[in-house]
């Protein structure tokens, strides 16, 4: 995490812990996308990762004055989110009496949770990179990596050669690298768009 970021969160933090709205706001809008996206790995639907999101929130502002830093809240909306999952989980299985076969199918350890929290990181620093790419470039990579469509369908949606659309990606990549750079996450990047 940047620092500055990081400084910036832990003065939000001091004023979640009086009681100010606006610094729960920030931290709500900040982190709420990013729990969704990790909930979403262990529950069926959006919707309910959704609503456990919330709950969470609703703790978090619950127990706002128990937070040393940014990072525990951080951990604790991980955490939260992690065991709210499993007990939907657990609550689905028993509501439609397949235990032991959902269990055999959806093993959760936690492995695979760690694997899910670093995906959900770097796909949260990927999507802000990609953000700051320049336009007919940002929009290649987006289509590429966030609807995963391929270069044919990109071109054709765009009007644009396949050529186009292959040096876009390959500027895109090359400028990707370099801001992510030092995050240790390029080869990560690049692994994630071998498959797309």
């Amino acid at each position: 995490m940047d620092v500055n970021l990081l400084h910036i969160d832990n003065i939000l933090l001091q004023r979640l812990k009086r009681g100010e709205e606006l610094a729960f706001d920030y931290f709500f809008h900040r982190y709420f996308p990013l729990m969704v996206t990790f909930a979403s790995r262990f529950v069926p639907n959006n919707v309910l990762a959704e609503e456990i999101v919330q709950d969470v929130f609703y703790k978090v502002w619950e127990r706002r004055s128990s937070f040393a830093n940014a990072q525990a809240l951080k951990a604790f909306l991980y955490i939260s989110t992690k065991n709210a999952s499993y007990n939907e989980i657990s609550k689905f299985q028993n509501r439609y009496k397949h235990q032991e076969a959902y269990a055999s199918e959806n093993e959760l350890t936690e492995q695979p949770v760690l694997q899910e929290i670093i995906r959900t990181e770097v796909y949260a620093s990927l999507s802000v990179a990609i953000q700051t790419l320049p336009g007919q470039c940002r929009k290649i990579i987006q289509l590429l990596f966030e609807e995963g469509k391929k270069p044919i369908e990109i071109a054709d949606e765009l009007g644009i050669s396949i050529s186009t659309v292959n040096s876009q990606k390959a500027r895109g990549l090359m400028l990707l690298k370099q801001l992510l750079k030092g995050k240790d996450l390029d080869l990560l990047l690049l692994i994630i768009f071998l498959y797309f």
